[in-house]
């Protein structure tokens, strides 16, 4: 039986963190794997993306945590029509009913092992939406989404739990399963 696999099958044995098989922990590097896509048109949504359709940047980030501006967005080419997906492992300390936050310009999104926890969508300045779960401590699969339209744009992801203050998460609680373009 494979790493992947045991690991898995051990943690669903054993009631903790994520169902979803896990990368093995020589697998995975800081930060999660982040793609910007220049929509270059307005929307008021999120967009369908075609399967084969490449990002503009493909990067790693380390947390999710961008003040509102109306300059470029995080550092990209992008101020306006542009979509952004962070994908890779949050982990979670310790077992609790935890509250995700997501307060972005315009629409966000959040998804913990494909449950969606906050839907923060449409056009708005800064708004801040969440949404609770509870968890075991571990590793799980985690999504955010952000679209904008025009003017302004910011997103910043936060977490709280019982004896854990609302915090933006940190980047020691996120992970992303090695890429060879961009972990070398």
């Amino acid at each position: 039986m494979n790493r992947i696999v045991a690991a898995a099958a051990l943690a669903v044995a054993l009631g903790a963190g994520s169902t979803q098989a896990t990368p093995a922990q020589d697998e995975l590097a800081a930060g999660l794997i982040a793609e910007f896509y220049d929509l270059g048109t307005a929307t008021e949504d999120f967009p369908v993306l075609a399967a084969d359709r490449k990002p503009a940047v493909r990067r790693i980030d380390k947390h999710v945590n961008y003040e509102s501006t109306t300059e470029r967005f995080a550092g990209t080419e992008l101020s306006d029509y542009f979509y952004v997906r962070w994908t890779g492992l949050v982990r979670v300390p310790k077992d609790g009913k935890y509250t995700f936050f997501t307060e972005s310009d315009d629409g966000s999104r959040l998804w913990i092992d494909d449950k969606q926890i906050v839907d923060n969508g449409g056009l708005h300045a800064m708004e801040e939406k969440s949404g609770e779960m509870t968890l075991k401590a571990g590793d799980y699969a985690i999504r955010i989404d952000v679209f904008d339209n025009a003017g302004p744009a910011g997103c910043k992801v936060s977490w709280e739990a019982d004896g854990m203050a609302k915090e933006i998460i940190p980047e020691k609680a996120f992970f992303h399963k090695k890429d060879k373009e961009l972990d070398k």
